[in-house]
């Protein structure tokens, strides 16, 4: 079976393929058959150019002989001296009328002067100018070759392509000149060609490079025309003359018998292809009621008048389970539910009449079951035919059943809950209550439905009030948390329920009243009081403390609750502003151990920060301390207790006062045990100051001072001035009073100023001082005095430790390099008595000293100095004996860095 499908369904592509293939090779036998005939006009068209063209070159060639054998002639006679200049002219003008190609004719002596020059009135090649360039190339050659020579075609004065002809004057051997003709080579297409080609053909000459010199103009350009090219020769030099055939009609009629064939054969093919779409889009449509017939999933059917079937869809046996082929001549009444038949004879009775029906009714399957079908069925009363659509709602009648349980089981339950229900309508009046309502009051459901203000539950005393509240409902102002109000019960007693409102909607989307559920509230608002009572204890305690404690939410920054410490700080008003909006001390976002916004309930209690903050108006000093929790309601709040610590700072201000003038006062006496060896230093250049001031005077009150000398030496007074100057302004910064300012500081420069100032004893005690610097030092972040200070401490202790030392030993040693990238180290070390383990112990306590004279202060304030640039203060045994003294110090680019991430 399947065999035979394919070859009908072969057969049937072969059958609409038949026309189409006749169609396409008849189109190609005739443009194969006009494509024949062009070619063969073609070729006669290009023979009879041939011709053509040969004719007329050969009559432009023999033209230009005959003016050749008149050149020679001239260059004969003029050789031989018979030729003067009016012979020339006379016998130049005859030339030149009888040949109208020619433009002129010119006699050239020796050294390329023009001598003599026909015609009279010519333009061109006059006598007395200089031949030049390619005239001058072409005069040669026909000198050298003693036969004519034509030159190279060009372009003249006036536009025109013109070509000159050189014939040598030759006498015994030497050269005389030559006789020049100038050809137009315009004139030479219109003077020489006939004018029958003019009208057939269109010519042009083209120069060795296939470039145009001239063009006939007596026909335009052809779009495609049949051209042909044939090399001049005379005058040779790479010049061809051109032919285009003229072709009436151009391209249009050239292609016009192809593209009708082709536009008649794809009229043809459209005309099949549309017939063949329409006989297959007819047969799909049949295919597709057959189908729809056939697959649909409601039964369609065929009945007569007397309600019998005519033709069923498969859709019975699946539906019903009988065989539509079985069904045919049966009667609708016999598959009918006994209880539905008078009802499908009243039907029936209407679609005889020729009016169409709906009705549902239950039909017998074929194991005996019945099952609801919905019949949709219109009449053709011509055809004495009725179609009859039937649905299977078997499911729906099923799913209504159980929309009606439901809805009983619903009541049921509106009845046996606690909550009281009530809904009125647009004007007020009560339309539905529950049970658990009417057992709330007292009142009866007939009592209550139907009901118009004032409601019989309104207690007399407070009408005002319920009437208001209903006022409120029915404009739908009622606030979504609800209201409270008094309820009458029918015995009398009274007792507070909460109404809750929302719209009334039905299945259409439109407002019909308002839904109230009704709560009582007695039993909760008694709970409600006590919990109250406890929350103001609670608040008289947090109002006794001294420290301002606040609430407020992690992620609006509201202000929940605020202890009365804190209302008087920042105003009664606090409570429901946000933190930032009543200036509370509190840390920047970047502080905040975690960011309190991004926390759930499950991430509390948790600390968030706990640090000294500054009042941003009153300049008071708190320390804050917050905390992460859950509020009463659940979210996530901060709590904050400000404790005022302004008098502590400033105790600890004046502390550190305290401790800056210790450091002024250790400077001065440090300054004041250098006093003499200072005195002794600013002697040197002072004493050299007078003496070349002396010096200078007396040569120039003898007269015979010399300006270079006294400029010599007044330059070195000037330095020995700025040197003293040096010494007492460093001394100066030294020693006088002022706040530390910290900023970028040459580690290396603060080194030189302190060596400086310690040179001194340096020389005294005979000790050098030798520094070792790692190359390329970061900047510092530091109080350039201080940290000058803390280097003239620590070297000077390490002078004095060296002062009973071996001489070879005498060298203190300062070592600065970088540790890692965020800090630089400094080491004093001295190879002097060294210090104990004890010693070592004690070595930064107040007032301990080694030194019989010593304070006991000095190692301390340092360490209160470094310690104050974030560095530290270490001592260490050196291994050669001695002792290293090492801090650390910021650089500037971790501070930068630290700064940036705060």
């Amino acid at each position: 079976m399947q065999a035979s499908a394919a070859a009908r369904a072969t057969l049937s592509r072969w059958y609409w393929a038949m026309p189409y293939l006749a169609v396409t090779v008849l189109a190609l036998s005739m443009l194969a058959v006009v494509w024949l005939l062009q070619a063969r006009e073609t070729a006669v068209e290009r023979d009879a150019l041939a011709r053509d063209l040969q004719w007329t070159e050969q009559s432009i060639r023999r033209a230009m002989l005959t003016t050749e054998e008149f050149l020679v002639q001239l260059a004969r006679d003029l050789s031989a001296g018979t030729l003067d200049h009016d012979d020339f002219q006379l016998r130049a003008n005859e030339h030149l009328a009888i040949n109208p190609a020619l433009a002129n004719l010119a006699w050239v002596d020796r050294e390329h002067v023009i001598a003599w020059s026909a015609p009279f009135d010519t333009r061109d090649l006059l006598a007395g100018e200089i031949l030049v360039d390619d005239q001058v190339e072409a005069f040669q050659n026909s000198a050298l070759s003693a036969r004519l020579t034509y030159g190279r075609p060009y372009i003249d004065a006036r536009g025109s392509a013109v070509i000159e002809v050189y014939a040598p004057v030759l006498r015994r051997g030497d050269s005389l000149g030559a006789i020049v003709a100038v050809y137009s080579i315009e004139r030479m297409l219109s003077r020489l060609v006939p004018a029958r080609f003019a009208e057939k053909y269109r010519l042009a000459v083209l120069d060795r490079d296939g470039g145009v010199l001239t063009l006939s103009s007596a026909l335009p350009p052809a779009q495609e025309a049949l051209s042909l090219t044939l090399a001049l020769d005379p005058p040779g030099n790479g010049l061809a003359l051109q032919a285009m055939a003229f072709r009436p009609g151009g391209a249009v009629l050239r292609y016009l018998p192809a593209v009708l064939i082709v536009g008649l054969s794809l009229l043809v093919l459209w005309s099949l292809w549309t017939l063949r779409r329409h006989v297959q889009r007819r047969v799909r449509v049949e295919k597709e009621r057959d189908q729809l017939f056939d697959l649909s999933l409601d039964l369609l059917c065929v009945i007569d008048l007397d309600g019998r079937f005519g033709r069923c869809n498969p859709a019975f046996e699946r539906v019903l389970g009988h065989d539509p082929r079985s069904l045919p001549g049966c009667s609708l009444i016999d598959f009918v539910h006994p209880e539905d038949v008078s009802e499908t004879l009243a039907m029936l009775r209407r679609l005889a009449g020729g009016e169409p029906v709906r009705f549902e009714t239950r039909c017998r399957c074929a194991d005996g079951s019945y099952k609801w079908l919905m019949w949709s069925i219109n009449p053709v009363r011509e055809e004495r035919l009725v179609y009859a659509v039937a649905h299977d709602v078997t499911g729906r009648k099923a799913t209504e059943d159980a929309l009606r349980a439901e809805s009983a089981f619903r009541k049921a339950m509106e009845d046996s809950v606690v909550t009281g229900l009530r809904a009125i309508d647009l004007s007020g009046r009560i339309i539905y209550v529950n049970t658990a309502f009417c057992r709330m009051i007292g009142f009866d459901e007939d009592e209550l439905v139907g009901a118009g203000p004032p409601f019989p539950y309104w207690p007399p005393e407070q009408l005002a009030e319920c009437e208001r509240n209903l006022s409120m409902t029915l404009s739908g102002r009622a606030p979504r948390s609800g209201f409270e109000m008094r309820i009458l019960r029918k015995n009398g007693e009274r007792f507070d329920a909460r109404f809750y409102l929302s719209p009334l909607i039905d299945l259409t989307g439109r407002q019909t009243g308002w839904m109230a559920s009704i709560t009582d509230i007695t039993e909760p608002k008694r709970v409600r009081a006590a919990l109250e009572s406890a929350h103001e204890r609670f608040e008289a305690v947090l109002d006794g403390l001294d420290a301002a404690v606040f609430v407020a939410d992690a992620r609006t920054d509201e202000i929940l609750f605020a202890n009365l410490a804190f209302k008087r700080i920042h105003g009664f008003d606090a409570v429901g502003r946000t933190v930032r909006g009543v200036a509370v001390p509190q840390p920047e976002r970047g502080d905040y151990r975690v960011d309190p916004r991004n926390l759930s309930p499950a991430d509390v209690p948790r600390e968030l920060f706990d640090g000294e903050l500054l009042h941003p108006q009153s300049g008071r000093w708190y320390h804050v301390r917050e905390q992460a929790t859950r509020w009463v309601d659940g979210r996530v709040v901060r709590m904050g207790i400000a404790t005022d610590i302004t008098d502590r700072k400033q105790t600890a201000a004046v502390a550190r006062e305290q401790e800056e003038r210790l450091q002024r006062t250790s400077r001065l006496i440090t300054m004041g045990e250098m006093a003499s060896t200072l005195a002794h230093e600013l002697n040197q250049p002072l004493a050299a100051i007078a003496n070349y001031c002396a010096g200078s005077v007396t040569r120039l009150q003898s007269g015979k001072a010399r300006t270079e000398d006294v400029l010599t030496a007044m330059q070195k007074a000037s330095f020995q001035a700025e040197r003293a100057g040096k010494i007492i302004r460093r001394v100066r910064e030294f020693v006088k009073k002022s706040e530390p300012q910290r900023c970028a500081v040459d580690l290396v420069e603060v080194l030189e100023d302190a060596i400086g100032f310690a040179d001194i004893d340096a020389h005294r005690t005979r000790i050098r001082i030798h520094t070792e610097l790692e190359p390329g030092l970061p900047l510092v972040y530091a109080d350039r005095i201080m940290i000058e200070q803390v280097l003239l401490n620590l070297i000077r202790n390490g002078l004095d430790a060296m002062a009973d030392a071996l001489p070879e030993a005498r060298v203190l040693t300062v070592r600065v390099r970088t540790v890692g990238a965020d800090a630089v180290e400094v080491a004093v070390i001295d190879r002097g008595h060294g210090i104990s383990e004890e010693g070592r112990a004690q070595l930064f306590t107040p007032f301990y000293t080694t030194k019989a004279e010593g304070m006991g202060m000095g190692l301390n304030i340092c360490r209160s100095i470094v310690e104050f640039h974030n560095g530290r203060l270490l001592v260490d045994a050196n291994p050669e004996g001695g002792t290293i003294f090492t801090f650390t110090l910021p650089t500037e680019s971790a501070i930068e860095r630290s700064a940036r991430s705060a």
